[in-house]
């Protein structure tokens, strides 16, 4: 359901419990999180099963004021390997146990898991899914999830276009913090020239590294994402919650950040003010296409931390030691130990910069501990310096900020666990009995007649409200004394801590049995194929995809993919020696269709399909309902649906996928299995493949940047080697040269 116009959740990141604190202390509704396995962000800090357990309790007791539950959402949002799959089965089992109030998820097969054996998970679409239309959104909610995280490359009018239409899909937009290159979940480059993948949660940040090209220093380094003000249109629209990126920050950064939105939100000046942000962590910043996109949001000049600009250096100068002394008007008040850097590089190409050691006004030549906004101050530099006249000063690091966000404190004991119990205590002479949730013990002993029976059922409620430290907090209390006994506190407290010990070991019994029954019903896709792909289309086993324009190779080939709308068939460059049997056609659709023209699309494929052409390759899950809500029943996946396990190969075919492609990032043991599945895939044998796919014109411009190309496809900017991949392939199963990536032979060697 979208949120009332005029209430969105603030959802902010946690890498770690300290954060997340920080978080819900600056004002967050809700925080997002991960595990050490399964997380988009490896290198995080994340959390231990103990430490989310805590975070849930606490969250939903009101995160310390106690005044409204916040939530939490776990992040399980990498793609699964099929040897992986009893893993996460074992890991969504204890989740479930702890009761986050989402997962965010990825990859297909988890959320088929999800929805059939651990139900009571809420799902949540991540942007690595590359919901980008109205089309994708639907698609997600009839999938079972209940929230899409839209992805970051939206307009404001598509996500209007979006908002108005999807219903009860909740939506989740970004509005702060450090922006992909590439479209999120189209990035292959760690995965394929790092072997650390994105979407396993090890990106090696390929896009903020140094390219050696004269025209730009890092082409491909996006500043980072602010809307600042603006995210009261999306307040208006409805939009369920508004995220703050930066799993990977401090405390301080989250806190600090989360205030800032929560005084904007809230419509209070307060304390925070847009330069405090910037002395805790702060690139150039962008609004992306939020705005229409009019300026390149590509910083390609510098790279990380800048700070908040406070002054310009009016002269360096020497005292009688012979020390340098940096002056300057500033702007902002600074004391001693605030950091301070500048535009000039050091040897080493970082922007130089220091901690303040010794300051003194500019005229008095006073030591001081502080300056006020205004003052002409100077500063002593290194013995080694790289500080120009006319340089700006930026204040990298501010006491004054650091001291607005002292870390919240945490008592465990004062969180009791989430699940309420009913619990009923009869005493009698010889048996004390305790009942709850369909599980009983009892302490046996001699009880005798209580001085002040009008006692007892006090006595018990303080024992029975003891349950700090476990799953469980006393709800209904019933206690049955007939004969008015005395029951002695530590008979109250074994009887209690028994009664958790039996609850705790049937939790765990029906934990058990879930998670069996859920790794049968892979193993039953694995060993079965309850669902084959293959017994409903017969398997090329040479396939060729090209995209409008390429001629069609020498060779025999079963089927060609044609990459194009424009349905101008490519012709082979010269007569084949011997007859071949007239090769399929097949239609593929592009990996990005945006909101505002995708009717178009739609009437072209719905014309295509009214011509005869019932053949189609399909791109993501947008362009998966598309083509079956015309009636198409010969569906392939491309390897952008991301089919690594035998839960998403099921779930695809249960959407109405026949056949599938096999994503290159797959080790050769996955492809192996998905050779043996008894579903209809095919293996790429030779692709030149994309490394970025995105909607952004790198600062490079297009050609040869390093060692990669750039070339423009539909309206997007192609990251590509020149020189095409060859991929082995398991023994006897379908092949398919990929040729619809190629670096364009008119793409010159030098960007433009």
């Amino acid at each position: 359901m979208k949120a009332p116009t005029g209430k969105s959740e603030l959802l902010a990141p946690a890498g770690d419990f300290q954060t997340a604190l920080s978080a819900f202390a600056a004002g967050a509704d809700a925080v997002y999180c991960g595990l050490a396995d399964f997380s988009a962000r490896a290198f995080a800090q994340n959390f231990s099963d103990e430490e989310l357990k805590l975070l849930v309790r606490y969250a939903h007791a009101g995160a310390g004021d106690r005044s409204v539950p916040r939530k939490v959402y776990v992040t399980f949002n990498t793609l699964i390997d099929e040897a992986n799959l009893d893993e996460v089965i074992e890991r969504l089992s204890r989740l479930e146990a702890i009761g986050p109030d989402a997962l965010i998820v990825q990859d297909l097969g988890v959320a088929r898991i999800v929805r059939k054996h651990f139900p009571s998970l809420q799902l949540h679409a991540s942007t690595q899914l590359v919901a980008h239309n109205l089309e994708g959104v639907l698609a997600l909610r009839e999938i079972g999830f209940t929230r899409a995280v839209l992805a970051r490359e939206l307009s404001y009018a598509e996500i209007e276009s979006i908002a108005k239409r999807c219903g009860e899909m909740e939506l989740e937009v970004f509005i702060h913090g450090a922006l992909c290159y590439s479209i999120s979940g189209l990035c292959l480059y760690g995965a394929m020239e790092k072997g650390r993948s994105g979407n396993r949660g090890k990106c090696p940040y390929c896009c903020r590294q140094t390219v050696k090209d004269e025209k730009a220093a890092y082409p491909f380094s996006m500043k980072d994402l602010r809307l600042g003000a603006d995210v009261k249109k999306l307040v208006d629209l409805g939009i369920a919650s508004l995220k703050i990126e930066g799993r990977m920050k401090s405390p301080l950064y989250v806190a600090s950040v989360t205030k800032w939105y929560r005084q904007i939100l809230d419509g209070d000046r307060g304390t925070v003010r847009e330069c405090d942000l910037e002395t805790v962590f702060s690139r150039r910043t962008t609004e992306l296409r939020f705005d229409g996109g009019a300026t390149s949001p590509i910083d390609s000049e510098s790279l990380g931390h800048r700070g908040t600009p406070v002054g310009t250096v009016k002269k360096v100068t020497k005292d009688r030691e012979g020390r340098s002394w940096l002056r300057f008007h500033t702007l902002r008040a600074l004391e001693k130990h605030d950091g301070l850097q500048f535009d000039s590089l050091t040897d080493e190409g970082r922007h130089f910069g220091f901690g303040i050691g010794e300051m003194r006004e500019a005229i008095s030549r006073r030591n001081v501990f502080e300056v006020a906004a205004g003052a002409d101050v100077e500063i002593l530099l290194p013995e080694r310096h790289f500080v120009r006249s006319g340089d700006t000063v930026y204040c990298s690091m501010s006491n004054a900020v650091k001291r607005m966000f002292p870390m919240p404190s945490f008592r465990e004991g004062d969180y009791p666990g989430d699940r309420a119990l009913e619990v009923e205590v009869t005493i009698s002479a010889s048996r004390v009995t305790a009942s709850a949730a369909g599980v009983e013990v009892s302490v046996e002993g001699k009880f005798e007649p209580a001085r002040d029976s009008s006692k007892t059922a006090a006595a018990v409620e303080r024992a029975f409200s003891k349950l700090g430290g476990s799953d469980y907090r006393l709800g209904k209390l019933k206690v049955t004394d007939a004969d008015g006994l005395f029951v002695p506190a530590s008979v109250l407290n074994d009887l209690r801590r028994y009664l958790v010990e039996r609850l705790d070991d049937e939790s765990e019994r029906e934990r058990l049995a879930k998670v069996e029954r859920a790794k049968d019903d892979c193993r039953e896709i694995m060993e079965s194929n309850a669902e084959p792909a293959a017994s409903d289309c017969n398997l090329p086993k040479r396939v060729i995809k090209l995209r409008e324009g390429q001629p069609v190779p020498q060779g025999s080939w079963d089927e060609i993919i044609l990459s194009s709308l424009q349905l101008q068939l490519p012709t082979s460059p010269s007569p084949t020696p011997t007859p071949a049997p007239t090769p399929t056609l097949r239609l593929s659709l592009p990996v990005w269709n945006g909101e505002l023209q995708f009717s178009r699309l739609r009437s072209r494929v719905k014309s295509l399909v009214r011509e005869g052409f019932v053949r189609w390759e399909c791109s993501d899950l947008a362009t998966l309902r598309l083509l079956r809500q015309l009636g198409v029943t010969d569906i392939t996946a491309d390897w952008s649906l991301y089919a690594f396990n035998s839960a998403a190969l099921a779930e695809l075919t249960r959407l109405g996928v026949k056949r599938f492609v096999a994503s290159p990032e797959n080790n050769f043991e996955n492809l192996q299995y998905l050779a043996e599945s008894g579903y209809a895939v095919e293996f790429l044998k030779q692709q030149t493949t994309p490394l970025f796919i995105s909607l952004h014109r790198p600062a490079s411009g297009i050609g040869d940047v390093g060692e990669v190309s750039v070339y423009e496809r539909d309206g997007l900017f192609i990251t590509a080697k020149r020189q095409a991949r060859e991929f082995k392939v398991p023994e006897g199963a379908a092949e398919r040269i990929d040729l619809s990536w190629d670096v364009p032979d008119d793409v010159g060697g030098d960007a433009e």
